[in-house]
């Protein structure tokens, strides 16, 4: 039972949870989440748009702490797991605080 696959993107908004915003690090760690799925990934920032599984694409998005990004996964059945993987990672404090 093959009909139209599901192409509606899942898509979700998050603040940036780390106290230094989206820098390298983050970055880095959420492209290498978004490339483990077969998933397109899109983040957005205002009227800026990156893919999510490149990290220099992330980090011009110039998204400081509490930015508001959404999140879009599309076009494979991992779609909404990839979402869910991405949005635990932006919502995660970072671990340099303290």
């Amino acid at each position: 039972q093959n009909g139209s696959p599901a192409t509606e993107p899942h898509r979700c908004t998050v603040a940036v949870a780390n106290p230094h915003g989206l820098h390298m690090r983050p970055a880095a760690a959420f492209a290498e989440a978004a490339k483990r799925f077969r998933a397109a990934v899109t983040v957005t920032h205002g009227e800026k748009k990156a893919d999510g599984k490149s990290s220099w694409e992330l980090i011009m998005l110039v998204a400081g702490p509490g930015a508001e990004l959404t999140v879009e996964a599309c076009g494979a059945d991992d779609a909404a797991a990839a979402l869910d993987t991405l949005k635990e990672l932006l919502l995660a404090a970072s671990d340099e605080v303290g």
